[in-house]
């Protein structure tokens, strides 16, 4: 079949170049001028110096692709590892097998380090793999299942090392409405910094809808208007301390409107420039208040530094080496 393709080629090649010349000449460039292939049908001629045809592309009388052949031995189980990925992306221990004449457990036990038994999901996986993602959950596994399994202390040993450094408190961000916080700090922060009067606590409620992710906070206008935290320090006559709050946790700017009545009838709600612009400030002071009431507490710093580590700070990048696939 690709004796007779060759000929066809070589056929049409002849008859072209014999009516119109070589097709790297000049009249033909400028004839394929706005042909985006022309330049590798030009790859077709092989040139000397001059310009004038050396010979005809290898295409016209050889085989230039080779169709693949995988491999059907291997020498050592590295070999037979990087076979396997390069030829089934994944860890086949029966190709495996077939390829080295070796068994199961002579394989792994070559390959300790380079690949890993997950317990979860009850398969081997390239080290790249197993030693990344959500580290610390993966150690915590390994480290449980141990203690039945002694096969799995490498697991534990290797995934120790790949923890990501503890952060400490200054290192981490914290905002109004930060999904890993725990919701009674921040209503605890509403109680102690807006001094919210006792005998309200049970009527102005913080309250968080997981389903619509976001937060409410219910009676807020029981507040009473001398009250200076609401209303001056972190708030305005137009939109009290708790409305602002609210609006921060839903990570919102708070925004000012007035109602005004239209020539043509009908109300318009129009921003009110000068209230926003106070009330953004109010807001301003808010989370500066939080960042700094929210590492105050030393026992409290201490409870949600390490939350933080154990769920935020808990993914190293997979890093991937390709040097082994064809």
């Amino acid at each position: 079949e690709i004796k007779k393709q060759q000929y066809e080629l070589n056929r049409l090649y002849d008859s072209f170049t014999a009516e119109f010349g070589l097709i790297n000449d000049r009249a033909n460039r400028l004839a394929f001028s706005q042909d985006s292939s022309y330049y590798l049908l030009c790859a077709l001629e092989i040139l000397d110096d001059k310009g004038r045809l050396k010979q005809k592309a290898d295409m016209f009388s050889k085989r230039t692709i080779m169709p693949h052949k995988a491999p059907e031995k291997a020498d050592t189980a590295i070999e037979a590892y990087a076979i396997s990925i390069s030829e089934k992306a994944r860890i086949d221990l029966p190709y495996m097998m077939k390829l080295t004449g070796k068994t199961e457990e002579e394989l792994t036990a070559e390959l300790q380090g380079i690949i890993f038994f997950d317990p979860v999901w009850k398969q081997w996986q390239p080290a790249d793999e197993y030693l990344s993602g959500n580290v610390r959950w993966k150690l915590k596994i390994a480290e449980a299942m141990a203690a039945d399994n002694p096969a799995l202390a490498i697991n534990v040993e290797a995934l120790q090392k790949v923890q990501p450094r503890d952060l400490e408190a200054q290192e981490i961000e914290v905002r109004l409405g930060t999904t890993w916080i725990p919701p009674e700090y921040f209503k605890q922060f509403m109680w102690e910094v807006l001094q919210t009067p006792r005998h309200l606590r049970h009527t102005v409620e913080l309250v968080y809808s997981s389903y619509a992710n976001e937060w409410r906070i219910e009676r807020k206008s029981a507040i009473p208007f001398d009250d200076v935290a609401a209303y001056n320090t972190y708030g305005t006559e137009r939109a009290n301390a708790y409305k602002i709050l609210e609006d921060s946790l839903n990570m919102r700017d708070v925004r000012i409107y007035d109602t005004v009545q239209m020539p043509e009838g009908g109300e318009k709600r129009v921003l009110n420039a000068k209230e926003t612009t106070l009330a953004q400030q109010k807001q301003q002071a808010l989370k500066d208040a939080f960042k700094d009431w929210i590492w105050h507490d030393p026992e409290r710093r201490e409870t949600l530094v390490n939350k933080y580590n154990e769920e935020m700070n808990c993914i190293r990048p997979r890093e991937y080496d390709g040097s082994h696939i064809n």
